[in-house]
């Protein structure tokens, strides 16, 4: 094999390497937040809308309806994520470059603290 193939593979693999553990780095961050978050935006929710009702803004909630609403919703949602996509864009790009950024993505998500 010539040195002219060997690093013409290297370098889309270091690169998506390092592009993958800043992804893996940036999405364990985001994911140890992102409870935190979403309860703080759903407590201010629930806040809000109690505050609406005892100074008489709103009569009531239905709650029951606004909870089968939401699942619906959800629901709706997760039947539609296509699993596809990802694939046509990891066979597109190459095996250097889908297996690099896999194995950056994996290493920056376990090793970071």
């Amino acid at each position: 094999m010539s040195s002219e193939v060997l690093l013409s593979n290297i370098i889309p693999f270091a690169g998506s390497g390092l592009v993958g553990y800043a992804i893996g780095f940036a999405l364990k961050k985001i994911l140890k937040w992102m409870p935190i978050i979403v309860g703080f935006l759903a407590g201010m929710f629930f806040l809000g809308v109690q505050l609406l009702q005892k100074y008489g803004y709103v009569s009531a909630v239905n709650w029951d309806k606004l909870g089968n609403d939401t699942s619906t919703q959800i629901q709706h949602w997760a039947a539609n994520v296509d699993v596809t996509n990802v694939h046509s864009l990891f066979h597109t790009i190459g095996i250097p470059v889908s297996s690099g950024l896999g194995l950056g993505l994996l290493a920056g998500f376990v090793r970071t603290t």
